[in-house]
């Protein structure tokens, strides 16, 4: 295990890439000094001393050689053997731009901006406090919260939000997204895969391949509607009567899938039976 400490007099920002294994970082509040750990999968393995650790300017780099390719990816004997476990403490607010190969991304309490991308892993986040920009090849993501706008792009995965404060741009070969409240504009494409939507408040455009819709809507908002779908149903929760009693706030919600049904409800109803 190897640690470096670097003192800290004005706010920075962290770059980090790492090939196997995990990288957790931590935002902490009142932090006087940014910590790095390194701890080897394998002890002889050597990779903690091509691994690059420095505090230059305003900018923490925590920097593996680059590795890549499918070989690479399968090679279940090497990501072992070059597996490092990368534990950093930074303050709340950090920009960050993280990426990995195989390695998990976790990412506790409230950063900054951050860019995160990875070939094949999770990557979980608390609090972004800014925008949030997600890639992967294939990968989980879990995001509580983004008070910024998002855009992520994955090959095939996963990715669930709490709650986004900006807008949403979603591109997927396939894979479902999760989002409980989003409250800027969405534009989602996938070629496969689920889509719900828990409460939305800006415009809505979804297309997919295959699979189910859902989108809620707060009370009071009515909707412009532009939903099809090629083999499926289309369902409505929303009362007529609500339309007409709205404040005159109306949001458009355009929703294509190939297979696969869409549902429309009164965002913090129960589902109907």
């Amino acid at each position: 295990m190897t640690t470096r400490t670097f003192p800290l007099s004005a706010p920075i920002n962290l770059n980090a890439r790492l090939g196997h294994g995990s990288v957790v970082v931590t935002a902490q509040d009142d932090l006087a000094e940014a910590r790095v750990t390194l701890i080897p999968r394998t002890a002889d393995s050597g990779v903690v001393d091509r691994i690059t650790v420095e505090l230059n300017g305003p900018t923490l780099s925590v920097l593996a050689p680059r590795q890549g390719g499918v070989t690479d990816l399968f090679n279940v004997g090497r990501r072992e053997r070059d597996g490092v476990d990368v534990e950093i403490a930074v303050p709340s607010g950090t920009a960050m731009k993280i990426a990995t190969f195989t390695a998990d991304i976790t990412v506790r309490g409230r950063c900054g901006s951050a860019d995160l991308a990875t070939g094949a892993a999770t990557i979980t986040v608390d609090d972004v406090d800014g925008d949030l920009r997600l890639r992967s090849g294939s990968a989980s993501s879990r995001v509580r919260t983004v008070r910024g706008s998002v855009v992520v792009r994955s090959a095939s995965g996963d990715a669930d939000f709490g709650e986004i404060a900006g807008s949403l741009q979603a591109g997927f070969g396939s894979g479902d997204l999760d989002v409980g409240i989003v409250h800027g504009e969405v534009r989602s494409r996938a070629g496969s895969g689920e889509a719900r939507l828990g409460t939305v408040h800006g415009d809505v455009d979804l297309a997919a391949g295959s699979g189910d819709v859902s989108i809620g809507l707060p009370a009071g908002v009515s909707a412009r509607l532009d939903v099809k779908t090629g083999s499926g149903r289309v369902r409505s929760e929303l009362p007529i009567e609500d339309d007409r009693k709205g404040t005159g706030r109306a949001i458009s919600l355009r929703a294509r899938t190939g297979s696969g049904d869409v549902r429309l409800f009164r965002a913090g109803s129960p589902p109907a039976a």
